[in-house]
This record gives C-alpha cells, sequence and structure tokens, in this order.
C-alpha cells in the first residue's frame, strides 16, 4: 500500500491516552482510516508515552497500524530548539513543529502546552 498522506500528529498524550484505551482517540484514527490518509506519530513521542504505560502491546498496535505512520524527529535543530523554548519540553516540541511543517494539527490531552504557537489553533484536545 502507498504511504498514506499525515493528516493528524498524535503527542506522547494523545498515544497515552489511546493505549488507555480512550474512546476519543480511537474514533479520530478511525476516522483518518477512512479516508486513506494516516495520523503521525513522532518518534519521541512514542519513547515519552513509553514511560508512562504498561501496555507495551497496545502501543505497539498502535506503532503498526495502516493508518499510523512513525515520524522521525525534525531535520531543524534550531527550530526544534526554539520549540522546546516555547512549550518546554522535548516530546510536545517535536509534535509541534512537524505539525507546523506540515500545516496540520496535534491532537493532545495538554492543549496548553501550545498555546503560544500556531495562532493558537495548532490543537485539537482530547
Amino acid at each position: 500500500m502507498p504511504d498514506r498522506p499525515v493528516q493528524l500528529i498524535l503527542d506522547a498524550s494523545a498515544i497515552v491516552a489511546f493505549v488507555r484505551e480512550s474512546i476519543d482517540v480511537g474514533e479520530v484514527i478511525a476516522e483518518v482510516d477512512a479516508e486513506e490518509a494516516a495520523v503521525g506519530l513522532p518518534v519521541l513521542c512514542l519513547a515519552q508515552a513509553r514511560t508512562s504505560v504498561d501496555d507495551v502491546d497496545r502501543l505497539n498496535l498502535l506503532a503498526g497500524h495502516d493508518a499510523v505512520t512513525v515520524l522521525p524527529d525534525p531535520d531543524d535543530w534550531q527550530a526544534l530548539a526554539a520549540t522546546v523554548e516555547l512549550v518546554g519540553r522535548w516530546d510536545a516540541a517535536v509534535a509541534a513543529l512537524l505539525a507546523l511543517d506540515s500545516g496540520i494539527a496535534v491532537l493532545t490531552a495538554t492543549p496548553g502546552l501550545y498555546a503560544g504557537l500556531g495562532g493558537g489553533d495548532l490543537t485539537i484536545g482530547i
């Protein structure tokens, strides 16, 4: 199957919510899948989520889903450093920068982290 276009980024809090069986996150992934698109999981967000959950099988299920693309860190280290200064966390900065670069939103349980970015329209809260 060809690569699917990424329509949404899941940050660590959204990944944790999925592992904890959040219907909200599952529904979003199902909607994106129905459009034959993907949600993006930044590698650093996956790693951060792993430190907060015990169900590694469910985390692996998410990472291997057809409607998921695991994303590498952004190439622009200076933009990443500046974004870390704004949001205060590396994983959130990676999610934000990938979303900003792609013109898409971040699905998150912590929208306040991103309040200073994207004119306030960078996130979709769960």
